[in-house]
C-alpha cells in the first residue's frame, strides 16, 4: 500500500476476502473509485471509498433501484472508510465525450433529457423523497450500448434533510438556493437545463430553431426562483415530449431556395439588374422562411402566453438583424411588416403602430397604406383610417402593387360600411 496525504493505495488489495482492487479509475474530492474483481463470480465491480462519516451515500443507496442507477451490490468499513461495491458500468461520463469533442445531436440531447427526467421522477418520488443535488455531464455515464446512468450520489439528500446542513453541488451547475444551504425538488430542474445547455455547445442556436421549444425547455429549468421552474419532473417530461424537430418540408424549402440561390450567383455577372433584384428578394425569402414556420409549430399554436411571447420575442430579434443585413427599400419593407404584424401577435400595439408608421415614411405603396389602414380599424380608430385613405389617393407618386389592389378595396368597403352603420355618410366620404 502507498500513502498519499490520508489516503490509502488499494491497488491489490482484498475487501471481504472478494473484491480484489485492481486498479483506481476516478479520484473526487471525498474518495476514490477503483475497479475491481469479484473474486467469487469473475466479473468487475466498481468500488467507491468514501470517508467513514460519509457513508450516508451507502444508506441512500440501499434504498433505490432503477434501471439507469448504478446497483451497490455489497458494503464494508475498513480502517475509517467505507466502501461501496457497485455493479460496474463500462462507458465514458458525458463530461469526457465533450472534452474529447463529441457533438450531441439534437435527438440525443432530448434523450437524455428525457432520460434524465425519469430518473429524477423516480427519485423525486420516494418515500423519503430523494433530491440528487449535483447533476452535471460529468455523473452522467453513457455506455459504449448507448445507455444512460446517473452516478455518484455523494450530493443527494433525502427530503427531509432538506434545509438541516449545507447542500453540496458544482458551481455553474447548482441552484442559487443551493449556496444558501437549502434544496427543494426544482433544484435538480435548474442543473438538468444548465447540463442541456452545455450538451448543446456551439450549436445552441441551431438546436434551438430546429427544435422549437427547446429554448424555452432551458429557460424555464433555470430561472433564479424556485417557483418560476417546472414544478415537478413530470410537468417537464410533458413539456420535453412536446418538442418536435421542424417538419422536412420547411427544411427542405429552405434549402432548395439556398442551392438556387448558390447556383445563380455564379452567373451574376450576366444578369440584368431586375432579375438581379428578385435573386436579392429570394435570398430574403429564404432567410425568412424559417422565421415566419415558428408561427405553424405546436408550440406557438397550442402553448402558453409564455411560450408564445418567447416565440414572438425571437422573431422580433431575427426581424431586426434582417433590417440591419438587407438595406433594399422592397425587403426592408417586407421585414418592416412582419415586425408590425409580429407585434400585434404580441400584444404591443404602440411598438405594431411604430413599424407601421416606418413603413409610410419611404415611399411606400398601396400595399403599405392598406395595411397600417387595416391596422387602425382593429384599433377601433375608423376616423384616423379614413383619413390615411384619403391621404393614400391624393397622393401622385403613389406606388400600386397589384398583389394588395384586393385590400385596398376591402379597407374601403370596410370604411363604407362603418360610415353606413354610424349614420356618417357624408363625414366619411370615400371616393
Amino acid at each position: 500500500m502507498e500513502r498519499g496525504g490520508d489516503r490509502i493505495e488499494l491497488t491489490g488489495i482484498i475487501l471481504k476476502g472478494r473484491y480484489c482492487i485492481m486498479e483506481r479509475i476516478g479520484r473526487g474530492g471525498e474518495g476514490d473509485l477503483y475497479l475491481a474483481r469479484d473474486l467469487e463470480l469473475g466479473i468487475y465491480r466498481a468500488v467507491k471509498e468514501l470517508p467513514a462519516e460519509k457513508k450516508r451515500e451507502a444508506g441512500l443507496f440501499r434504498l433505490l433501484e432503477h434501471p439507469s442507477l448504478p446497483k451497490m451490490i455489497d458494503y464494508t468499513e475498513q480502517n475509517d472508510h467505507c466502501y461501496l461495491v457497485m455493479e460496474y458500468i463500462r462507458g465514458k461520463s458525458l463530461g469526457q465525450y465533450l472534452n474529447e469533442g463529441r457533438i450531441f445531436s439534437g435527438e440525443e440531447i432530448l434523450s437524455i433529457a428525457g432520460t434524465v427526467l425519469q430518473i429524477l421522477k423516480y427519485l423525486h418520488s420516494r418515500k423519503p423523497a430523494v433530491y440528487y443535488g449535483d447533476l452535471k455531464p460529468d455523473n452522467l455515464m453513457l455506455t459504449e450500448s448507448g445507455r444512460l446512468y446517473l452516478v455518484d450520489f455523494g450530493s443527494a439528500v433525502l427530503g427531509y434533510e432538506r434545509q438541516s446542513f449545507y447542500c453540496l453541488g458544482t458551481e455553474g451547475y447548482a441552484a442559487p438556493e443551493q449556496y444558501q444551504g437549502r434544496i427543494v425538488p426544482a433544484s435538480d430542474f435548474y442543473a438538468l437545463g444548465k447540463t442541456v445547455d452545455e450538451l448543446c455547445q456551439k450549436r445552441r442556436l441551431q438546436y434551438f430553431f430546429q427544435f422549437p421549444g427547446l429554448g424555452f425547455f432551458i429557460r424555464k429549468c433555470c430561472f433564479s426562483q424556485p417557483e418560476k421552474r417546472w414544478r415537478s419532473a413530470e410537468e417537464a417530461e410533458n413539456a420535453l415530449q412536446k418538442i418536435k424537430p421542424l417538419s422536412w418540408k420547411v427544411w427542405k424549402g429552405a434549402a432548395v431556395g439556398l442551392c438556387c440561390f448558390l447556383c445563380t450567383a455564379v452567373i451574376m455577372g450576366t444578369l440584368t439588374t431586375e432579375t438581379m433584384q428578385r435573386l436579392e428578394m429570394q435570398e430574403l425569402e429564404t432567410a425568412i422562411s424559417p422565421v415566419t414556420a415558428w408561427y405553424y409549430s405546436m408550440d406557438f399554436r397550442s402553448g402558453g402566453n409564455g411560450i408564445r411571447k418567447i416565440i414572438t420575442g425571437q422573431i422580433e430579434k431575427s426581424g431586426q438583424r434582417f433590417l440591419r443585413i438587407y438595406d433594399a427599400l422592397e425587403q426592408q419593407q417586407q421585414v418592416l411588416t412582419l415586425l408590425a404584424q409580429n407585434s400585434e401577435l404580441e400584444g404591443n400595439m404602440a411598438k405594431a403602430e411604430g413599424y407601421y408608421r416606418q413603413m409610410l415614411r419611404e415611399k411606400a405603396g398601396n400595399k403599405e397604406y392598406s395595411l397600417y389602414g387595416l391596422f387602425l380599424i382593429r384599433q377601433g380608430r375608423e376616423t384616423e383610417s379614413v383619413e390615411l385613405y384619403k391621404l393614400m389617393k391624393n397622393r401622385k407618386d403613389l406606388k400600386s402593387d397589384s398583389d394588395y389592389a384586393k385590400d385596398v378595396e376591402h379597407w374601403k368597403e370596410y370604411l363604407k360600411q362603418l360610415s353606413v352603420l354610424k349614420g356618417e355618410e357624408t363625414k366619411y366620404d370615400l371616393k
